[in-house]
């Protein structure tokens, strides 16, 4: 039998002498596709504790990676919200910038109406004006011309009824032509009008369509954002499984370095069996 001398001679970085002991006093049944058979009592010992080492250094650094990637993908989730955010705020201050700029051309465009209903006042006032001054003027041009005294009352009554009748169609007149202005006026005015809501409705329209195109480009950016996290994730996922598969792949040699330089030391002693002597 090995004594402790022997086992001393094992040096690795997953082997200490007295855990071994202990751990393989708790496990002595010892699983796994590298038979122990071939290994002595100290053998078994040592290659127990030292399996259980490199397992547990094994797990540390898969669990490390596993963290990684959960921590990867906190990350990626977290910059994917805060990019999506952004989106949102900018879409809002594009169409609030929008709102403000529809109220102001809606301003200028009442102003605009404002100022020609005035105008169409003012020319319609003027003409009006004129037209009054010219027919006062012909009133007056009538009204000038006398007529004598010495007439024989039928003929100065004639003279007097003609100028009446020429003063009432210059009268006519004038109201006619008041009244026509009065409806140019009217429909100049509700031509001023009618203008300024298309354009106001232009205004709403073009704010609608530019809104409606914001909220289409901030979409597409969203979506963007989450294909761009999916691909991310699923690359973060799949540098997990690289790395466990690489970790697997690295910790197989270390298993079969350290089983095999324990075999080499510990191999178990086969007891041959004594013959019996012939009497």
């Amino acid at each position: 039998m090995m004594g402790n001398e022997y086992i001393r001679h094992y040096a690795s970085p997953y082997y200490d002498p007295v855990k071994a002991h202990e751990y393989y006093m708790k496990t002595r049944e010892l699983k796994g596709r590298r038979s122990v058979q071939k290994l002595s009592d100290e053998g078994k010992k040592v290659w127990a504790y030292t399996k259980n080492e490199i397992k547990t250094e094994k797990k540390e650094k898969v669990d490390a990676e596993k963290e990684k990637q959960k921590q990867t993908t906190t990350n990626l989730r977290e910059r994917a919200s805060e990019t999506r955010k952004q989106i949102s705020s900018r879409l809002k201050e594009l169409n609030e910038a929008l709102t403000k700029r529809a109220a102001s051309r809606k301003e200028r465009i009442e102003s605009e109406k404002k100022s020609d209903l005035e105008d169409v006042e003012k020319n319609a006032a003027k003409r009006r004006e004129q037209m009054e001054s010219k027919t006062n003027a012909e009133i007056e041009k009538l009204m000038a011309v006398e007529i004598p005294k010495g007439l024989p009352k039928a003929e100065r009554a004639e003279r007097l009824a003609e100028r009446n009748e020429k003063i009432a169609k210059l009268r006519s007149s004038l109201k006619s032509d008041k009244s026509k202005l009065s409806e140019d006026s009217q429909s100049d005015k509700a031509s001023v009008r009618t203008d300024a809501q298309s354009r106001k409705q232009k205004v709403s329209d073009e704010t609608r369509e530019d809104k409606a195109a914001n909220s289409a480009n901030a979409s597409a950016e969203r979506a963007q954002v989450s294909a761009e996290l999916k691909s991310a994730i699923a690359a973060a996922r799949e540098a997990y499984k690289a790395a466990k598969e690489s970790l697997d792949s690295s910790y197989e040699e270390i298993y079969q370095r350290e089983y095999d330089k324990i075999a080499s030391e510990y191999k178990k002693v086969s007891k041959r069996k004594s013959r019996k002597k012939k009497k």
